[in-house]
């Protein structure tokens, strides 16, 4: 379970690292991809899925590291609101994802690629240490 969980951990860590220099340098397409967050049933699924793996990775590796409490919060948050987003309509969802495309501003969404970038740095090393 720990190679796994660390595995989850240092994958979701280079994932936001992606995603963070993404949104940096292409902005409008960030916007445009997160348009189709919910937008069918394989997207919704899949990105759900995916969201319920990383929430138990981060929540099972928790125990193998000195930062076990924050880890617990993040991992069972990601994990709860992903069941509870496949519980909902998905159209709720997809309105919603669609209600931010449309609010964010392209300089907003850089804005917020530092924070993606620390955080995903973060897990790294803590996936590493």
């Amino acid at each position: 379970m720990e190679l796994a969980s660390r595995l989850i951990v240092l994958a979701f860590g280079l994932w936001l690292i992606c995603v963070s220099l993404f949104i940096f340098i292409r902005p409008n397409a960030a916007r445009r991809a997160l348009r189709k967050f919910a937008s069918t049933n394989l997207i919704n699924y899949t990105e759900l899925g995916l969201r319920l793996l990383v929430g138990l990775g981060l929540y099972v590796f928790a125990k193998y590291t000195a930062h076990r409490e924050l880890l617990h919060i993040i991992g069972g948050f990601l994990a709860a609101t992903a069941i509870i987003l496949m519980l909902i309509p998905r159209a709720w969802h997809h309105k919603y994802a669609l209600w931010w495309a449309d609010k964010l501003k392209p300089w907003q969404v850089k804005f917020c690629a530092p924070f993606s970038f620390i955080a995903g740095a973060l897990l790294i090393s803590v996936g590493v240490s």
